[in-house]
């Protein structure tokens, strides 16, 4: 049974949510028309420009966003038309917080598994401009993500499931596109990510695996960069290079 509140504005807006636990806190306010919460599954494509495509199933009482655990709490807010947020969140000590501004913005937040039912993880997600999309899947444990986006048409896709990381990454401008990746059990620290993006059209790709901490801090100037940045206590395992734009 939720336990918060939904303020959900005049428009054919749809909100469905489960949750199962205790102590969760939701806070749901939708500003505009078509905006959505819920609906976690949805078919997604990489293209060979490495362009992703999300096709988010609209959300319904058979399929809905959903936290499973204790001591979780989601806060969300969407302001414009035709917004989706998606997010199933499992386990313990979770804090999500989405406001996403504009239109036509797509977020879909995996946090842990089902073999992972004990995670503490902090994830927020900013969007302000239009047709954004931000895919998180976070499997690990005490992951930090925070993704803010001020522009429009950006891509960003997080693969966390080290032991422990951190993931920051902040883009102003348009067109971009940030693939950040770590896996392993990284050291005492685990593996850090700290990218800033300043421009257009810019590819960037990061791999953090192996046992050892791993650091990486990119600060991007400019447009039609393309950077990939490969780093591990071994040999990288499936390399993935950025693709220019």
């Amino acid at each position: 049974m939720a336990n918060g509140t939904q303020n959900v504005s005049t428009g054919p807006n749809k909100v469905y949510l489960e949750q199962i636990g205790d102590s969760n806190t939701i806070v749901v306010e939708q500003v505009g028309g078509t905006n959505n919460v819920g609906g976690v599954a949805g078919n997604t494509t990489v293209g060979l420009t490495g362009v992703t495509t999300h096709v988010p199933d609209a959300p319904s009482t058979s399929n809905y966003a959903t936290i499973t655990g204790s001591s979780n709490q989601v806060a969300i807010t969407q302001t414009g038309d035709n917004n989706s947020a998606q997010y199933n969140i499992r386990g313990s000590f979770n804090n999500y917080t989405s406001a996403v501004s504009g239109s036509g913005n797509q977020t879909k937040l995996t946090v842990g598994t089902a073999n992972t039912a004990s995670n503490y993880n902090t994830v927020t997600e900013t969007i302000n401009g239009n047709d954004n999309l931000i895919i998180q899947n976070v499997t690990g444990g005490n992951v930090v993500s925070n993704v803010s986006i001020g522009g429009s048409t950006n891509q960003v896709t997080t693969n966390l499931q080290s032991t422990k990381g951190n993931a920051l990454i902040t883009i102003n401008g348009s067109n971009n596109i940030i693939n950040a990746q770590q896996t392993d059990s990284a050291g005492a620290n685990g593996h850090v990510l700290v990218s800033a993006v300043s421009g257009d059209y810019n590819s960037i790709t990061t791999q953090q695996q192996g046992t050892n901490d791993t650091t990486i801090n990119l600060n991007t100037v400019g447009s039609h960069n393309t950077i990939t940045v490969r780093t591990s206590s071994a040999t990288i395992v499936n390399p993935v290079t950025a693709i220019a734009r």
